[in-house]
């Protein structure tokens, strides 16, 4: 008995301290897991466009060229999302953040998309995104809108302290006595209970229903937070063996992207994967990193793909690797964000990471409501 009022007092501190963290996270991974999919019906226009006959892509410099020029010389483009397939509007991104920032506003320092049409080189649409919708909403998921340093760490604790939850309210929810009446009492609901009875089986039967997706989750979510976290999950994943992180190969120097070898390159990786979802290039800082591309193979999963890097200066293929060539805990880490949003297994996952999203939701609400009932009662009296 005294283990199990230690457990509930836990249970119950841990619940109310970071409930609303808990809650704004939840509602706002509910969102995340169909931002992809709700975005291309709200933002149709920028990311279809009609393709002319007997037209083929323009070259990637050229469209590059095309989107800087709309953002202006101080604005400097970072990254791109290619599309293989037709219709698709290319997306060239620039951003730059203050670590240390507080605050939305202060950490991002700018974010912009630029949406181009291939086929023309015409610009479809310049997107301030640090004001669109789902930025906001990714933000607020990830750190409530604060920045990293504080924000980022206030979500990353909350997680940690919903893990326990699950793991104090698993044991809280063990009957005192097994019997078959207390067994069937915490795993199916009871019709015709008061509104009191109903809200606590929603806590505790809920929660014992999503207890493994959650913990999932969950764990996913603090090895995005915490560097602690990412390397433990790869070491356990590694069979209690340090992960040893993948060298990359270095570029010939150079203080820009040639554009002839960035046009060989992604002319070459069209051919070879023209059914491919998306080109994700990094263009990075130092001048001997080389030409960054992931192809990701299919719809919505980063954890199927083809990494590429190429020489900077002549386009020449330096190093490539893909997910079946990923082991232990660079394999699960390459898993880690199609687990985090349920995008693993394609749209019935991401339905069924949905619905758990909006029961993690639902626990602090509950929770609180079950703590104001008892604490009313006992003022009454």
């Amino acid at each position: 008995m005294m283990t199990r009022k230690i457990f509930f007092w836990l249970h119950k501190w841990l619940g109310l301290i970071t409930g609303l963290v808990v809650l704004v996270v939840s509602v706002t991974g509910c969102i995340n897991v169909f931002s992809d999919e709700l975005k291309e019906f709200f933002y149709h226009d920028r990311f279809y466009v009609p393709q002319p006959s007997n037209s083929g892509f323009q070259k990637f410099s050229s469209l590059r060229t095309q989107a800087q020029q709309a953002l202006g010389p101080k604005i400097k483009i970072s990254r791109s999302e290619i599309y293989p397939a037709q219709g698709r509007t290319w997306i060239f991104r620039a951003s730059a953040t203050n670590k240390k920032g507080i605050g939305y506003w202060n950490y991002n320092k700018y974010y912009y998309r630029v949406y181009v049409n291939p086929y023309t080189g015409k610009v479809a649409y310049v997107e301030n995104t640090l004001n669109e919708f789902f930025q906001l909403v990714l933000s607020l998921h990830r750190n409530l809108l604060l920045g990293d340093t504080v924000g980022g760490l206030i979500t990353g604790i909350s997680a940690l302290c919903f893990f326990i939850l699950l793991l104090s309210g698993l044991i809280l929810w063990f009957p005192h006595k097994w019997t078959t009446k207390a067994v069937k009492r915490g795993l199916a609901f009871k019709r015709g209970v008061s509104n009191k009875r109903l809200n606590y089986d929603l806590h505790n039967i809920s929660g014992f229903y999503i207890l493994i997706p959650a913990m999932l989750i969950c764990i996913t979510g603090l090895v995005f937070a915490f560097d602690w976290a990412d390397q433990s999950v790869q070491y356990l994943a590694n069979g209690a063996k340090a992960p040893q992180k993948r060298v990359i190969p270095l570029s010939t120097p150079n203080e820009i992207y040639n554009p002839d070898a960035a046009d060989k390159a992604i002319a070459r990786l069209l051919r070879v994967h023209a059914g491919a979802d998306i080109f994700s290039i990094r263009f990075r800082e130092k001048n001997t990193d080389p030409l960054d591309v992931q192809v990701r193979l299919a719809r919505n999963r980063t954890h199927l793909f083809e990494w590429y890097y190429f020489d900077r200066n002549n386009g020449q293929l330096l190093m490539k690797y893909g997910d079946s060539d990923v082991k232990g805990g660079e394999k699960f880490r390459s898993m880690n964000y199609d687990l985090h949003t349920g995008a693993f297994m394609g749209l019935p996952t991401k339905i069924f990471a949905f619905l758990i999203s909006l029961v993690c939701a639902a626990m602090p609400v509950t929770g609180f409501i079950m703590w104001y009932n008892k604490g009313g009662k006992a003022k009454r009296r």
